[in-house]
């Protein structure tokens, strides 16, 4: 079963999850004894945790990008009416 931690733990640090997975469907499959029953049981829930850390990741990416689109559009909103405020201003003194 080591071996098999060991594989598992390589496949989840390339990042190949659904490799991971399929391993441990395998496992499933054929007949374990209790210790490995219990060490995949670990492995199952390590898949978890790095999943819903991938996905967490990716949501945190996409508010970050989010974040500085709204800046960038702050940005250029500011400039717009401070645009308008001196064109409004340049037209009230050439009257």
């Amino acid at each position: 079963m080591t071996d098999l931690l060991t594989t598992f733990e390589l496949l989840l640090q390339a990042g190949k999850l659904r490799e991971a997975r399929k391993m441990l469907e395998a496992l499933a499959d054929r007949g374990l004894t209790a210790k490995e029953k219990a060490e995949a049981n670990i492995l199952q829930s390590r898949l978890s945790i790095k999943l819903a850390n991938a996905i967490n990741q990716t949501y945190i990416d996409a508010l970050d990008a989010s974040i500085e689109q709204l800046k960038t559009l702050q940005a250029k909103g500011r400039a717009f009416f401070e645009k308008v405020k001196l064109a409004k201003t340049r037209s009230e003194l050439a009257k």
